[in-house]
């Protein structure tokens, strides 16, 4: 590939087979998404293939925009998967990571295409021919910067497809149906999820107990659903104790799709992890979400085209963030939302 001279225009009448390289965390894959919508309505004929990590695997398992998904760990397996890439002779390699990465370089190096597009980094100038200019983080949602990467491709994305995507299976919503058929349907479904990927995420057992019972307290109508990874079962089980089993339920099924299927059954979301921001997003759930600093990731990952209220903590770990400022915004949007 002569990459003296970058592409400014792409013909995709002649692509017929896109890689997409996405090696991040759920948040990352549920928000990229849309990305997958946006190319199969506008171009039906792509076979659009997905190198992800192993860990999203239920994630996108039942997403039917994909060809075929080639799973991953970033280690050695990695370099072995690359062999496998390299005989597919793709006509174009997309890469939405917005942080120069030594991992991306490495596949734009080895795996074939045509068309190799991915930010205007100088890890990747000797590898890629269409470099897309990033949008600032610090004042852009990551969906509006990789809708932007679509358009610097020449891709004018449909508006209404451009939010979170998440495919459910029938199974496991009926699975969480199930569970929570218990619950009168008078009652207002709270889904609080006390779990989070970083340590700095992290709210104290006290002030979760705190922000509940003054809900409990104030809007009499709320049941709360509380969600855990299975390391967090113990703060989950202390608030059960706290505020008993007539006021709350404690997640039982641990896959995410059964925690994107609880979120789905919800009235409204409280969480400190992005991941069920974006899945909260995709189902059009209102949501309250906190966030540590700095400004750049508060602005990047909020909850997108939904009603929602965000703290941002003025450090890096949200425990700095009080017990009233969640209370007031969690009024604020139930009131938005008609919640009595």
């Amino acid at each position: 590939m002569d990459n003296s001279k970058p592409l400014t225009k792409i013909d995709f009448s002649s692509i017929k087979k896109i890689l997409i390289v996405r090696l991040g965390k759920i948040g990352d894959l549920v928000v990229t998404s849309f990305v997958f919508e946006v190319l199969k309505k506008k171009y039906p004929h792509l076979e659009i293939h997905l190198l992800t990590l192993t860990s999203n695997q239920d994630v996108l398992k039942y997403n039917p925009r994909l060809s075929k998904v080639i799973y991953t760990k970033k280690n050695l397996s990695l370099y072995l998967k690359l062999n496998a890439l390299r005989k597919e002779s793709y006509d174009m390699i997309l890469d939405f990571n917005d942080n120069p990465s030594t991992t991306s370089a490495v596949i734009f190096k080895f795996v074939n295409a045509r068309i190799k597009a991915g930010y205007n980094f100088s890890k990747y100038e000797r590898y890629i021919n269409f470099k897309v200019t990033p949008l600032k983080k610090e004042n852009s949602h990551i969906i509006e910067r990789m809708n932007n990467f679509l358009f610097q491709l020449g891709i004018e994305a449909d508006e209404k497809l451009v939010k979170p995507f998440f495919y459910l299976g029938s199974e496991e919503l009926g699975e969480v149906e199930f569970e929570l058929s218990f619950i009168e349907k008078s009652k207002n479904l709270i889904a609080v999820n006390l779990s989070a990927g970083a340590e700095i995420r992290y709210w104290d057992t006290e002030k979760w107990n705190l922000l509940l019972h003054s809900i409990n307290d104030a809007y009499k109508n709320c049941f709360f659903l509380l969600l855990s990874s299975e390391k967090d079962r113990m703060l989950q089980r202390q608030l059960v104790s706290s505020l008993g089993t007539e006021k709350c339920i404690e997640a039982k099924l641990a896959s995410i799709q059964h925690f994107a299927a609880y979120i789905k059954s919800a009235d409204l979301l409280i969480t400190p992890d992005t991941s069920a921001v974006h899945i909260a997003s995709g189902f059009g759930i209102p949501t309250l979400a906190l966030y540590p600093n700095p400004n750049w990731n508060y602005i990047s990952w909020q909850p997108y085209r939904i009603a929602h209220r965000s703290i941002k903590s003025s450090t890096e770990n949200i425990n700095d963030i009080s017990v009233q400022e969640v209370f007031i915004k969690f009024k604020s949007l139930i009131n938005e939302i008609g919640i009595t």
